[in-house]
């Protein structure tokens, strides 16, 4: 995903977003104001057991974790282009 495409989808460059549950206890990620999630996290009973009081910090650094790599991945797009403006001195 490109940065021109996050603008779109987030509206700016810029967003506030919120991870809040809903009413069926799934978490959701979504912009500031808006009832449309950008992503929904649901754990299964034996799961939500497990992690107890801890499922929203679960949740918050599986989110941080995507958008780090989302970042990552859009930062390898631009370290592995190459511009040549320069005639190579010796040709193989």
């Amino acid at each position: 995903m490109s940065i021109e495409q996050l603008k779109e989808l987030f509206g700016s460059q810029e967003a506030i977003l919120e991870l809040v549950q809903l009413e069926g206890g799934e978490l959701a990620l979504r912009n500031a104001g808006s009832e449309d999630p950008l992503v929904k996290i649901q754990f299964n009973d034996e799961v939500r057991a497990l992690l107890g009081d801890q499922i929203p910090v679960v949740a918050q650094h599986m989110i941080q974790a995507a958008l780090f790599a989302l970042m990552e991945k859009q930062g390898n797009v631009f370290d592995e282009t190459a511009v040549v403006d320069e005639k190579p001195k010796y040709l193989s």
